[in-house]
């Protein structure tokens, strides 16, 4: 068992018996000074505003009445999820939301589906959608002046952030007024064709989520991707003038360059190759050597043009991103300094682990911060202990926002089985539990994946032909089932259930093997008793999803395993940027349904003269929000997109209708959709290179698990020489209290019990502290020998930082 460190006497021989780390125990100690839950809270206040920038400004929080503050800073946090469900609920409207063009009957107000090519979503009707919004609009008063509370109505004031939320705040709420005066009087006192509302939604759901706010900064911050731009438009127009002259009088000229409007606008196209070959068929027809203008336009403009423009959006990016952590390193430098100050109330110039424990504590109150558990308080200390002296000094607290997110492998528990020692740690025993961890018994399981994938397509191809054949194929695939049980019990009889179960991949494992065992088995119990048991295709979609586990195939190369890695750490912060381009899709929506809506409908007779009659894309329009998002995202992808820019034209009768899908073509795809794969190629490299770092150190493992496992050694060869260091010393200061003891023996003239005693303890004393004692046995001997325990007991109270004064 381990040892405790010192309470707040120096160490008795018979006290040094307890389990858990010495380290372990003082963290989880509490810090009972006068006024320390204030200040760990504060200095918490501190470190969570450091951490995102997000949480009680400094101002505040340096005020004297910073607890009442915190008190309602807490309150908000924890109403975090209405507002946050609110604004969701305020985006969802969008959707079930009935369009002003539509004043058909109750049952069906915007016409027959069939007729106008509808979604299948059901529509609220305006009163419902009146009264939907009115609650959430008073959700969000609420929660737009709620900072009040905690920052205090001058400093509420000064944000513009703030200051933004209330104008749109005001704004959407006259809108409402509006547009209920238009629901209640039947469009008698006012006919409303448009609105302000589902614009503001969106514009409020930008300025309420930092991320996107960020995000927002970071588009208008690359400004130089618009020389890039010009350059792209000077090309565009040059090359226009130069088709529109070459081939003037000619088969193409007439077909497709009539005009110089309608040459530019075809050279745009094919720079985005949505009509190529077709639009310079009729050159190459008649001249084939026409079709090296063709040839080298679209390898300019495509493969120079615009990989130049993502090369300066990525390089913009970069430089954006580089100065946003700089800035935030240099603001959570100050933070944290703060923060140290704080707890740092003597002024030692370090904290000790009473205070860390006490902070780690206070932390986890914070919904913004990762939770600590407190089992790995001891890790995340020794991450931070750089120096080894147990004292957290402030450059070290420096790095406390980076380490409290990591993520500790725990210790792997008993197995059960341990319980027979005998049998458990026989030879032939210990011999399987090694193959079952030993990559052969891993590869073997791979091969046991394989054939099953060959046998589950042979069952399944004989099964579509009705093939006699299958029968022994379900056979076999019945075999490949307790394979997998014999798999999953030897696994966990190697390192025991609790450890087995920890592991993701192992829980999936056993769900489906348990599952499939248990179905087969009853398949052929009972084959013809219950109709569900006896359709085996449930089986075999089972045994498909199990043979996912050949992904861990591709964890074995390293290029794979960076690419899943960076994949699996770019879903959550590619979400802001991928946010931008949804809310981008939902502003052109909302003008694509207040433009267009009801255009394509049966009733239209321009409707079979558009390339949407013709190519079958009428359920691709505007005349509902869901509808168009989904007619957005085709045109995200580039899918024939000029389709829909050409029929629009034609079914509003204007060319002004081209600038709604020109400009989002500028905003979504040349500009926005670059920034999302800058972001990619960031991370890629940032991945990569993190990669290549731990190839050089020789790592078989990801460079975190590795520098995990390494701090857990760490901490647990410190820990050991601390207990040991503890045992020395203590043995020393009880012994050195018996020398003194014996000391004053002497001095009394008690010779035969002295010697008797001096003899014992001179078989314990190493030989030098011996000589030392038959040489010397005058009163400042004494006088050292009482001044030693107490000497060694101070050191060792003030390295550990367990007391604050002596």
């Amino acid at each position: 068992m381990e040892e405790p460190l010192l309470g707040s006497e120096p160490p008795r021989k018979q006290e040094i018996s307890s389990s858990g780390s010495p380290v372990s125990h003082a963290l989880h100690r509490a810090d009972n000074s006068i006024g320390a839950v204030d200040r760990y809270h504060k200095a918490a206040a501190f470190v969570d505003l450091a951490e995102d920038d997000v949480g009680l400004p400094e101002e505040v929080l340096e005020k004297p009445n910073y607890e009442s503050a915190l008190h309602w800073y807490f309150i908000d946090m924890r109403l975090g999820f209405i507002w946050s469900l609110n604004l969701a609920a305020l985006i969802i409207l969008n959707f079930f939301e009935l369009p002003l063009w539509c004043e058909g009957s109750s049952s069906q107000p915007c016409g027959s589906t069939q007729d106008y090519y509808l979604g299948e979503l059901p529509y609220l009707t305006r009163a419902e959608s009146f009264y939907y919004e009115v609650v959430t609009w008073v959700i969000i008063v609420v929660h737009t002046f709620s900072p009040i509370t905690y920052l205090g109505s001058s400093f509420f004031w000064k944000s513009r952030v703030n200051l933004l939320k209330v104008a749109l705040m005001i704004l959407l709420g006259a809108d409402i007024i509006v547009y209920g005066l238009y629901v209640f009087s039947s469009g008698s006192i006012i006919d409303l064709s448009f609105r302000f509302a589902p614009y503001l939604r969106v514009m409020f759901l930008i300025v309420d989520i930092r991320t996107l706010r960020e995000c927002v900064k970071t588009v208008v911050a690359i400004a130089r991707v618009l020389d890039i731009v010009v350059l792209f438009l000077l090309f565009l127009m040059f090359s226009s003038v130069l088709a529109f002259v070459l081939f003037e009088d000619t088969e193409q000229g007439k077909a497709y360059f009539s005009t110089y409007g309608l040459t530019l606008y075809r050279m745009f196209v094919l720079f985005t190759t949505s009509n190529n070959p077709d639009v310079w068929l009729p050159a190459y027809k008649a001249f084939r050597s026409s079709c090296l203008f063709f040839i080298l336009y679209i390898l300019f403009g495509v493969y120079f043009i615009t990989n130049l423009i993502l090369a300066v959006v990525y390089d913009s990016f970069k430089e954006q991103l580089v100065a946003l952590i700089k800035d935030r390193r240099s603001k959570r430098k100050r933070i944290l300094d703060a923060a140290f100050n704080i707890l740092d109330v003597e002024k030692r110039g370090f904290l000790d682990i009473v205070q860390i424990g006490s902070l780690f504590k206070a932390l986890n109150k914070y919904r913004t911060l990762p939770k600590i558990e407190e089992e790995n308080f001891e890790a995340i200390f020794y991450v931070l202990d750089d120096s080894g002296d147990f004292k957290i000094n402030l450059g070290e607290f420096q790095d406390l926002c980076e380490n409290i997110s990591l993520k500790f492998p725990k210790m792997p528990e008993p197995s059960w089985f341990e319980r027979f020692p005998g049998c458990y740690n026989s030879n032939l025993s210990t011999k399987l539990k090694e193959f079952v961890k030993s990559k052969t018994f891993e590869y073997l399981i791979f091969a046991m994946l394989l054939l099953n994938l060959v046998a589950v397509v042979i069952e399944t191809t004989l099964d579509l032909e009705n093939n006699s054949g299958q029968e022994l194929w379900q056979d076999i695939e019945f075999v490949f089932g307790w394979v997998y049980v014999v798999e999953m019990l030897l696994k966990i009889y190697a390192v025991g259930f609790f450890t087995y179960w920890r592991d993701g991949l192992n829980k999936f494992d056993f769900c489906i093997t348990c599952i499939i065992v248990i179905g087969e088995t009853l398949t052929f119990a009972l084959p013809n008793t219950v109709p569900i048991i006896s359709n085996e295709e449930w089986i075999r979609y089972l045994l498909i999803a199990r043979l996912l586990r050949l992904i861990r195939l591709l964890l074995h190369v390293q290029r794979y395993r960076v690419i899943i890695s960076t994949f699996l750490k770019l879903i959550p912060r590619l979400t802001p940027y991928l946010g931008m381009i949804f809310c981008l899709m939902c502003i052109y929506c909302s003008i694509g349904v207040q433009l267009f809506g009801g255009l394509v409908s049966n009733y239209n007779e321009t409707l079979e003269a558009t390339d949407l009659y013709e190519n079958d894309y009428l359920v691709h329009n505007f005349n509902d929000f869901p509808t168009g998002m989904v007619t957005l995202f085709n045109l995200l992808v580039m899918g024939n997109w000029q389709v829909w820019l050409e029929s629009y034209v034609t079914l509003t009768g204007t060319w002004w209708t081209s600038i709604y899908f020109l400009s989002f073509y500028a905003f979504a795809i040349l500009f926005l959709l670059n920034l999302v794969i800058a972001f990619v190629l960031e991370a890629f490299f940032a991945e990569m290179e993190l990669s290549s770092s731990s190839v050089d150190m020789g790592e078989s493992h990801s460079l975190e698990l590795g520098r995990q496992k390494d701090l857990l050694e760490k901490a647990r060869r410190a820990r050991n020489e601390n207990v040991q260091m503890v045992r020395q010393i203590s043995r020393f200061s009880v012994i050195s209290l018996q020398v003194s003891d014996c000391m004053k023996i002497l001095q009394n003239r008690r010779g035969v019990l002295a010697m008797c005693s001096l003899g014992f303890l001179f078989l314990k004393l190493p030989v030098a502290k011996a000589l030392l004692f038959l040489g010397s046995v005058s009163l400042e001997v004494e006088s050292l020998m009482v001044t030693v325990p107490r000497a060694l007991s101070e050191l060792l109270v003030v390295n550990y930082g367990l007391v604050q004064e002596h």
